[in-house]
């Protein structure tokens, strides 16, 4: 024993004497300086106060750019809203909203009014999250234990001073509370999380750190920068050179440039959400990389929008593509001509710096009497007529500069007001064919693209012949596949693209838990329950999971293992409506009518039109002798439910003094058929 503690001890001190004297480690000199750099996801960037100690003065004029404040935790430095007029009343839905500042926090409320004009369905919230500089418009996110965003139905728009309906919710049935802020759209709104590894897992649970950058920072453009930290600390660093271990974009060709504004601003329509690459991971893009090797841009046909017509807030790449100015320059009108990433100057110097791009190539253009009966602006700027302020067709409420370079439209009204409409997809092509995947490798973008926007049988009949004919080692065209075969409750064809997946990601929970569905929906419920006991065992972090196990429990009577399930889903989402409606129907088996009550009236406070809800709440309530509550709900949901003619049947059922009782049979979970994710039970 003592010959071996000799040895090494003597190895222990060779060791030490070799590494005596040499320089430390790079990572050792970060850690030296109290500089953190990330890993996972997004391996080896820095937090932007370290950019900004050896660049003040540009850090501190970034501050006046709205990429800076892209996305932040609310303070009241930065709140620019009218909290005196803070009610908004949305008609289509006929949903009251309250946007309330208690010092440093917001808090958000939604309810509605009863036949007596009493509050119903009260929901609030604190808000967690900003989205938006409030340029023109904000919207407010708010964020579950677990990590997922949920976007709040009302916007801030800051050119009129009002309030509301944040865009997509300006309909009658719009999402509520319970629309997810997924990671292609956070992409362009805010600096990379320092989020764990960029696993398939990771990329399809939609979760977010809790504690997130606030706003888009310096490293979006420049790359990470952590070596080029490094270097300085090491003395390294040669001005003018390549050796600085960071992106310049002035120095990349003027491609590459513009893939650096282009990886946010270059959208060609919100109808086909954003599409990466099978492959490649949410936060894989670098600056100075194609782009098109990250993203794949999609251009849809839209019926009756002619592509020259359509205008989106997040167009200004996409217009400018299309201008004679851009085409005839080959490329080299570009962002940066006209715009300093790093400064907002006022102004006038911003028109001023316009008119000199503009007459850089239209020295003509001084000549003013070409131009008869042109009222000539002060300043000369010619995007005042060239470059015209339009009324986006996504967000309705805000008017934009159109970048379209174009003789000013006659008999137009640009700017007159426009209705919230969902467009319609006819067809998806490549924005840039020329770099687009080809072949039947393009068909299958092409029709996953398509059927990301909703169920289409064309696309998905496509889909599954492409892939038969080029099958892929990538799992997101056979999740997609999978998806469309589930939301028809094709159960077999699901299952066949599932086990496609699964040999592509053997670990992918979310394809296990909807072969559990497969299994279920096939009448093998003994099968689906031992696939999601294997799922939820342990430290389970899906919701969807604890939801669907709860579900087969109580349909063969286990209320009070399914309500130990239904707490771990809600607990997870707490804004979870059928799982909290599941709770609602366990505690009736379990004859706990006070605790029932609370989840049916939490079931509607999410989902105002959850029609099962209003059904099991109101007899609940009979039962419990409290007939005068139970027609008030009963009546609002003959208004509002998804289902108005159950509710108004059990009302008439009420009024002829046979209403049926509450307590539902042993195998009644009131939950019909469900598909991928959960559905929405309205």
């Amino acid at each position: 024993m003592g010959r071996a503690w000799l040895l090494v001890l003597l190895t222990t001190c060779l060791l030490a004497s070799l590494l005596i004297g040499q320089e430390p480690k790079p990572a050792d000199l970060l850690e030296e300086a109290g500089i953190e750099v990330s890993s996972g996801a997004a391996p080896r960037y820095v937090r932007d106060e370290a950019c900004a100690s050896c660049h003040p003065e540009i850090a501190e004029s970034y501050l006046s750019v709205g990429m800076s404040r892209s996305f932040f935790r609310p303070r009241a430095d930065r709140f620019i809203e009218d909290f005196q007029q803070n009610h908004f009343y949305h008609a289509p839905s006929r949903e009251h909203y309250e946007m309330v500042r208690a010092g440093e926090e917001l808090q958000f409320r939604r309810y509605q009014l009863d036949a007596e004009s009493r509050p119903i369905n009260v929901w609030e919230h604190r808000v967690d999250w900003i989205l938006g500089s409030g340029h023109r418009s904000r919207t407010y996110l708010y964020q579950t234990t677990e990590g997922e965003l949920f976007q709040l139905p009302v916007a801030w728009y800051s050119q009129t001073r009002r309030w509301g309906m944040a865009p997509g919710f300006d309909n009658p049935d719009h999402q509520g509370i319970s629309r997810r802020v997924r990671r292609e759209c956070m992409f362009c709104h805010n600096a990379y999380p320092r989020q764990s590894g960029d696993t398939a897992e990771y990329r399809v649970s939609q979760g977010f750190i809790r504690e997130l950058p606030q706003g888009i920072g310096c490293q979006r453009c420049h790359g990470p920068g952590a070596e080029h930290i490094e270097l300085a600390l090491k003395g390294e660093l040669e001005a003018g050179t390549g050796a600085v271990a960071i992106v310049n974009p002035r120095r990349l060709e003027s491609r590459l440039r513009r893939d650096v504004c282009y990886q946010c601003h270059l959208q060609p329509s919100v109808t086909i959400p954003r599409l990466a690459r099978f492959g490649r991971g949410d936060y894989s893009y670098r600056p100075g990389q194609p782009l098109d090797d990250y993203l794949v841009f999609l251009d849809p046909r839209e019926e009756g929008q002619a592509r020259s017509e359509r205008f989106e807030i997040n167009h200004h790449p996409y217009r400018l593509e299309q201008s004679p100015c851009y085409l005839k320059s080959n490329g080299g009108l570009e962002c940066l001509d006209c715009h300093d990433p790093h400064a907002k100057p006022p102004l006038p110097q911003r028109l001023e710096r316009y008119r000199r791009v503009c007459l850089g190539c239209h020295e003509e253009g001084r000549n003013w009497s070409q131009h008869p009966g042109t009222a000539i602006p002060a300043d000369g700027a010619c995007v005042d007529c060239h470059m015209p302020q339009r009324r986006t067709q996504d967000v309705v409420q805000v008017v934009m500069t159109d970048h379209r370079i174009q003789i000013p439209p006659s008999g137009r009204d640009l700017l007159a007001p426009l209705e919230e409409k969902v467009p319609t997809l006819v067809e998806a092509v490549f924005l840039r064919p020329e770099r687009a995947p080809q072949r039947t490798l393009g068909e299958i973008y092409r029709a996953v693209a398509t059927l990301r926007t909703g169920p289409s049988a064309e696309a998905a009949d496509h889909l599954r012949k492409m892939l038969r004919r080029l099958p892929l080692p990538d799992w997101e065209p056979y999740l997609e596949l999978a998806r469309y075969e589930m939301s028809r409750s094709r159960f077999r064809q699901a299952e066949a693209a599932l086990q496609q997946l699964i040999l592509r990601e053997p670990d992918l929970s979310l394809a296990k838990e909807w072969i559990a569905l497969c299994t279920s929906g096939r009448g093998d419920e003994t099968g689906a329950r031992a696939i999601l006991e294997r799922l939820t065992e342990g430290d389970s972090r899906r919701p969807d999971s604890h939801f669907y196990l709860a579900r087969l429990l109580l349909a063969r009577g286990e209320a009070s293992p399914a309500v130990a399930e239904l707490h771990k889903a809600i607990e997870l989402r707490p804004n979870y409506a059928d799982a909290w409606y599941l709770l609602g129907l366990a505690f009736q088996h379990l004859e706990s009518r006070d605790s029932a009550a609370a989840a049916f009236r939490r079931t509607l406070e999410i989902q105002p039109s959850h029609s099962l809800g209003y059904l099991r709440l109101g007899r609940l309530l009979l039962d419990q002798g409290q007939a005068e509550e139970a027609r008030r709900y009963w009546r609002h949901g003959a208004e509002f439910a998804a289902e108005p003619e159950k509710i108004r049947e059990a009302l008439r059922e009420l009024e002829s003094g046979n209403p049926e009782p509450a307590r539902p049979e042993r195998h009644d979970t009131g939950i019909p058929g469900i598909t991928a994710g959960g559905g929405r039970n309205r």
